[in-house]
């Protein structure tokens, strides 16, 4: 039987099954965009394709997934919040499962753009369902549970691709990451509490309120920046470990998961950073030492190489939590769900689109580790933008 759902807010322990069954619910999501990591070599290979051109699948993801983000407001207005998270759960588990059973790069392609329409749906929606779950007082540690699920899809996603891919053909990866999508969603429809209010459709009022907003340049900024030190150097890391710095294939998949696996326990640990400093600084300090190590990914190699390649996204993931939390506050919860469909597609189309793209060019003319460096170069230059930024009263 479903439960009841809560009229009020409530404190993090009685939220927290809902919270839980969310944080399924997004790892499912976030599998679109990190499944192709790991089968980049296997999809090269069979579609004779080179490493641009890989590459800018991400961009297809990253592409419909902005799109209909920042159209989300118009359905969670018609369906509610909670409605609008199974929606978005059931389309990307059914267009997962139809890129596996595709033919043709045109027809994975085309694939994959669906599924990013289908995974835009769910993140506006499932920030406003968190905050007006929990009382405001726990919107950090809310939002740091909500983001442990990326981290953990970074960790595992290329140990179950790799096995999977040793007993299946890579379709059938994208088959068994489909199936799960849809089960994760039938556990949040019978179980999972939240989300019955309705959105805010990005009409002109709800429009001008988010834009005109001293801090949504400056917010959107950000979050490109940290989705590019967070996505960036995972989706292009196994190819420049293995075609410029002679990595075996294993190795590099090895690594690549060593460099996840203390990335849930940061996302939750973040939580309580952000509740206990503040955003802003919680958001420079991640940042500055991300952006740096993102740009010693290029001069550096050996076990020093290998050491910033594990370190970099430990601490790229810690700005989430902290820049989930400053547009929570920033916002009124009328128009949160807007300011979330506005500013993170873009982050995402740049972030986790354009940047493995922009790896891949790079890596195409032989030099990965220049890419690395440019990177890194434009990820510190986001620390100054905090400066522009007041999160809350108590950093005011």
């Amino acid at each position: 039987m479903p439960l009841p759902h809560p009229a009020a807010a409530l404190p993090l322990r009685a939220a927290l099954p809902s919270l839980l069954l969310l944080a399924g619910l997004f790892y499912a999501n976030f599998v679109s965009r990190v499944i192709l990591a790991p089968l980049l070599g296997l999809l090269e290979h069979e579609f004779g394709i080179g490493h641009a051109s890989a590459g800018g699948l991400f961009l297809f993801v990253a592409g419909g997934m902005s799109l209909s983000m920042v159209c989300s407001g118009f359905v969670a207005g018609r369906l509610g919040h909670r409605r609008t998270v199974l929606l978005s759960t059931a389309l990307l588990g059914t267009f997962l499962i139809g890129a596996g059973l595709s033919r043709s790069f045109f027809e994975l392609r085309a694939l994959l753009l669906a599924t990013g329409l289908a995974g835009g749906l769910y993140f506006p929606s499932a920030v406003a369902t968190i905050t007006t779950l929990l009382e405001p007082r726990h919107w950090g540690r809310g939002l740091a549970i909500h983001e442990m699920a990326p981290n953990l899809a970074f960790v595992t996603v290329p140990l179950l691709a790799t096995a999977l891919a040793g007993v299946l053909p890579w379709r059938g990866v994208f088959l068994v990451f489909g199936g799960l999508a849809l089960g994760l969603g039938a556990l949040f429809q019978a179980f999972g509490r939240g989300g019955d209010a309705r959105g805010t459709a990005p009409r002109a009022q709800a429009l001008r309120e988010v834009i005109l907003h001293p801090a949504f340049a400056v917010l959107a900024a950000l979050f490109s920046l940290a989705i590019a030190a967070s996505f960036g150097p995972y989706s292009m890391l196994p190819l420049y470990l293995t075609t410029e710095r002679g990595m075996a294939p294993e190795t590099a998949n090895t690594l690549l998961t060593a460099s996840r696996l203390a990335g849930p326990f940061m996302a939750l640990a973040t939580g309580f950073v952000v509740d206990r400093i503040g955003a802003r600084r919680t958001a420079a300090l991640s940042l500055a030492s991300s952006g740096l190590l993102t740009l010693l990914l290029g001069p550096l190699s050996g076990p020093w190489l290998a050491a910033a390649a594990v370190l970099q996204p430990t601490l790229a993931v810690c700005f989430f939590a902290a820049g989930l939390t400053a547009m929570s506050q920033a916002y009124d919860q009328r128009v949160r769900n807007v300011a979330v469909s506005l500013a993170v597609p873009l982050a995402i189309l740049l972030g986790s689109g354009a940047t493995p793209a922009f790896l891949g060019w790079f890596g195409d003319r032989g030099a990965f580790g220049t890419g690395f460096v440019v990177l890194g170069a434009c990820i510190l230059g986001g620390v100054p933008l905090l400066r522009l930024l007041r999160f809350s009263p108590r950093e005011a």
